[in-house]
C-alpha cells in the first residue's frame, strides 16, 4: 500500500524502492553500492525493517538524496544564502575599534534581531545607524570599555 503525499511514498522503504526503480537498479546492486546485503533491503524496502543511521546515511548517499528526504520524504527548501552585507558605519567603527568578524557579524545580527522583534511596535528598521551608535551598541551588547 502507497501513503503518497504530492507523488512522495509515504515510507522510507517505498522512498528507497522508487528511486531505485527510478535508476533501473536492481536491489543487488543498490545492496552492493551501501554495502548491506539484498535480503535486509528488500526488508526495508517492505517496511519490515528499519535502518539505522549509519545505512539511512549510506543509502541516501548512494541513491543522490537528502537523507531528510529519504527519512521524511521532504526536500529541502531553505531559502538561499543572502550575501553579508555590513554597513559602512559599523566596518568603520570595527576597523578604530579592531573588532574581528566575529565580533562585527555577532553586532549586526542582534541589531538585525531587535529590529525584526521591535519592527511591530515602530522602530524603522531602515534608519542608518552611525558609527558612534555601533560604537556604543557595542560597549553595551559585549561590555568592551577597553578599547576606546
Amino acid at each position: 500500500m502507497l501513503d503518497q503525499v504530492g507523488g512522495v511514498p509515504g515510507s522510507l522503504g517505498k522512498r528507497i524502492a522508487q528511486l531505485r526503480e527510478e535508476r533501473g537498479w536492481t536491489q543487488k546492486k543498490l545492496a552492493d553500492q551501501a554495502g548491506i546485503s539484498v535480503t535486509f533491503l528488500s526488508e526495508v524496502e517492505n517496511d519490515r525493517r528499519m535502518p539505522g543511521a549509519e545505512i539511512a546515511l549510506r543509502l541516501s548517499d548512494v541513491l543522490g538524496v537528502s537523507i531528510d528526504y529519504l527519512l521524511t520524504g521532504r526536500l529541502e527548501t531553505r531559502p538561499p544564502a543572502q550575501p553579508l552585507i555590513i554597513p559602512p558605519e559599523l566596518q568603520q567603527a570595527a576597523e578604530e575599534r579592531q573588532w574581528t568578524l566575529a565580533e562585527t557579524v555577532d553586532l549586526l545580527k542582534a541589531d538585525q534581531l531587535v529590529i525584526a522583534r521591535r519592527g511591530r511596535t515602530g522602530l524603522r528598521s531602515r534608519e542608518r545607524r552611525s558609527k558612534q551608535d555601533w560604537v556604543d551598541m557595542h560597549d553595551r551588547w559585549f561590555g568592551d570599555e577597553t578599547r576606546k
